[in-house]
């Protein structure tokens, strides 16, 4: 029997999410936005969007654990959520309170955070808050008072859409850029504890692209 040429490997899943979420971006962006009404902001963009923030948030946390097993000889807690461990890896991190805020939006859809909304005059008056997730006994993002603005059921920073049926591709939009401004980030710290090699040749419509350059089309649609 021969020698396998590579000894080991770490099991990291985040790269094999890339194309999914490609493919969900160009299923997304086929359709234009149909703005919001009674139901949010529809099936089609709200499905595609929801998936596609989850997914996201699923490359980041697969790409943090990968660094938390490069550097796991330094002494840090285990029990932080990302964005408090990402800081202690990185104090200079730029995207700390909208990554807060990022993973707030991926929770919300993720476990659907119920808001019970009055609609029967959406008209004239929009869809008033009858009672909020906490008000309806959900457990919340611990951030969740000091990042969230009940009245108009956004985040403070990014302004992400934290009522779940209302999550569209701007929020997708704003997910991204964070998620890749703190994935190169990383990257820029120890290539090889965040190697980006993967981000390079993705397939979108009907070319190969980089990352960036479907984030750039997702703004360039949005």
């Amino acid at each position: 029997m021969s020698n396998q040429a590579i000894p080991d490997i770490i099991s990291i899943v985040g790269s094999a999410y890339l194309q999914p979420i490609a493919d969900l971006l160009e299923k997304l962006l086929s359709d234009p936005p149909a703005g919001h009404g009674v139901a949010g902001s529809g099936l089609h963009e709200n499905g595609y969007s929801a998936a596609t923030i989850i997914l996201l948030m699923a490359v980041l946390e697969s790409y943090t654990a990968r660094v938390r097993f490069a550097r796991r000889n330094e002494a840090v807690s285990t029990n932080l959520s990302t964005p408090d461990l990402l800081e202690k890896y990185y104090p200079e991190l730029p995207t700390k309170n909208e990554l807060i805020e990022s993973f707030l939006c991926r929770n919300v859809v993720a476990h659907n955070h119920v808001w019970h909304l009055d609609v029967s005059d959406f008209e004239t008056l929009g869809s008033p808050t009858l009672a909020t997730p906490q008000e309806l006994g959900f457990q919340t993002n611990k951030h969740y008072q000091d990042v969230v603005n009940v009245l108009s059921r956004r985040t403070k920073i990014l302004g992400l859409n934290i009522n779940p049926i209302a999550v569209d591709r701007t929020d997708v939009r704003k997910v991204f850029s964070v998620v890749w401004e703190t994935l190169k980030h990383m990257n820029e710290k120890s290539f090889s504890d965040t190697p980006l090699t993967s981000f390079q040749a993705i397939k979108f419509r009907g070319s190969r692209r980089s990352f960036e350059q479907i984030l750039e089309a997702l703004v360039k649609d949005d």
